[in-house]
Order: C-alpha cells, then structure tokens, then sequence
C-alpha cells in the first residue's frame, strides 16, 4: 500500500469529495483556491502534523484547518489559511517563521507564528508533500510521494528539485525530513529505507537500516542519537549517524507515526491504535494504549511540559510529558 494511503488510514480521513457540488460550479471556479473553511470545531478535524512554535503548538490537517494554541493545548483558535486542501505537514524555525506542505505541491508560509498563512508556492505537476523541514530561514526541504524531493536557500520563494534515489529507488514515497544539530539531513522512506545528506541536500547515501516495511518518521535524541518510527512498531535508533542500527523494543505491532524528544533525553512515541510509547534516557520505551485506540499522527509538548497528541479525533491534551 501507498505511504499517503496508510497515512490517510492512519488518521481516518474520509476525503470522497461531492461530485455534485463541482458539478454545480461555475468552470472557472477551479483556478481560485477555496480557502479553509472556518468551523466551531476546527480542533477536532483530522490531523497529521503538530510542531511547537515558541511557546505555542501548531497543527495542521484536512480541509486546510490549520489551529493554534497558546495555552499548551487547553483552547485552539483556527488560522486564516487560503486554501481547503488536505495539508500533510508543518515546520518552524523560530516562533514566527512556518512553513506547511500538502497535496496539490502545495507551500503555504507563515510569519506571524501560525495565525495566518498564505501559499508561497506551488510546486510543478502538484506532488502530494508528505513533509517539510528548515535548517533555517533559508534552507528548507520538502519531500513527498514517488520521490519528490525539493529544496531551497531563500527561505521558499524558490525550489530546486533533488534526487534523493536513484534506480528503482527513485520512485519510493519519502516519508519525513529531519535534521540533526550537526547539519545532517536524513529522510526516512518506503521499504524500510533512509537517506542521509552531509552536504546540505546536494547528495544523499542510501542507508541500510535492517528493516524492510515502510519508515514513517525521524528524530534526533537529546543526546543525539537518531530515532526512525516505522510499520510493525519499528523503532531503531542509530549512534554514528546513521551508518549502524540497532532495534528498540516497543511491545505493539501498531504502525508508530510520529515522536518528540525531551530534554532530559526522554523519547515520547505516538501511533496507530492510540498507541503511545514513552522512554527516559536509555531505559526501555513502556507502552501506553489509549481507551478510544484513536489513529495518531504527532505529538507535542508545551514550554512546560504539557503533552498534546493528534490524529483522527484532532488534537487533545494528555497531561504532563514529565
């Protein structure tokens, strides 16, 4: 199965448009984006992307709701976004300056720390983006579906196509895009395969991580050790940057989609099935299963430590991540 369709399961999108509402408009209504549609209930749309901005937490998802809330998660209040479609990702810099990605090649950007955004590109033949990371204002990467890969060095107005694989490689969904503090890039992919970069996305080395099923998501430990999540409850983690890997135990065979480092050098995980994994420092990750077993697709922690998880039922508040 296709990484969008599993990550559209994971977070129970029912996207089946209305074939008699475009039939009903006018033919040239297509070439103006709709923009998002403002609702009540914005905070409980399908989400499959949440980052921290600063002291605030930003998520994005279907319809093109963008929410924010700068409450560590107890109210959201709904962005001014210019456009309805599903949006996949979401990335800052600092607490102003965001960028998120979605299908249709969409690139929408922010400046005012998620309150409103405007589409700063559409990139050629509309891939669907999966997900979005910067360096810094100016270096930043998109990645998405059937190898698309994307870069810039002046902070979005203009991108540059990658080639991330080559062979039969160069067709695999890249999942997620990352960073780690000494300026490597990693992506991870379909098939159990990751890329890394040194020379800021120029090139990048195919990785052998040991697993085949799809890899969903990366991060960089406190320690800076890397973490890629993937099918099956799949944690590996690597030491020298990627060249070995070695497996984490999960206990679960749920799809892990999404994890946040702390600073104490704790590891929190989230997945399908209201799975949720937490670790301290080196001891093994204990697994949680939420009662409502609801898909997640990311995780959060306020300024404080308040932990907020996304998915199918939108975002809510767990507690404390400490």
């Amino acid at each position: 199965m296709k990484s969008m369709q599993i990550r559209r399961t994971l977070v129970g999108l029912c996207l089946a448009a209305s074939a008699a509402v475009f039939a009903a408009a006018p033919a040239d209504a297509a070439k103006v984006p709709a923009p998002a549609m403002k609702a009540r209930l914005a905070a409980k749309v399908p989400v499959t992307g949440l980052v921290r901005a600063g002291n605030a937490l930003v998520a994005v998802g279907d319809y093109g709701t963008i929410v924010r809330s700068t409450d560590e998660g107890k109210t959201w209040q709904q962005a001014e976004v210019p456009v309805s479609a599903l949006l996949t990702a979401v990335n800052f810099v600092d607490e102003m300056r965001g960028w998120a990605v979605g299908h249709g090649g969409l690139i929408l950007a922010t400046t005012d720390g998620g309150a409103n955004w405007q589409v700063q590109a559409t990139l050629d033949e509309k891939p669907v983006l999966l997900s979005v990371y910067f360096a810094d204002a100016k270096r930043g990467y998109a990645v998405g579906a059937y190898g698309t890969a994307f870069g810039t060095t002046d902070g979005g107005r203009e991108w540059k196509s990658m080639a991330v694989g080559s062979g039969h490689d160069a067709d695999l969904h890249l999942n997620h895009v990352f960073g780690t503090r000494d300026g490597k890039l990693f992506i991870a992919a379909e098939t159990g395969l990751a890329f890394r970069s040194t020379d800021r996305g120029a090139s990048w080395a195919k990785l052998a991580t040991g697993v085949t099923g799809s890899l969903w998501s990366g991060l960089e430990r406190a320690d800076g050790e890397v973490v890629l999540l993937g099918m099956s409850g799949r944690v590996i983690a690597s030491r020298d940057g990627g060249t070995s890997w070695r497996a984490l135990e999960t206990g679960t065979e749920q799809s892990l989609t999404s994890g946040i480092a702390l600073p104490n050098g704790g590891l929190i995980v989230v997945g399908a099935g209201g799975a949720v994994l937490r670790g301290d420092g080196n001891a093994p990750l204990q697994l949680e299963v939420r009662p409502d077993r609801q898909n997640l697709a990311a995780v959060a922690a306020g300024p404080t430590g308040a932990l907020v998880v996304a998915g199918q039922l939108g975002v809510e508040r767990l507690g404390s991540s400490k």
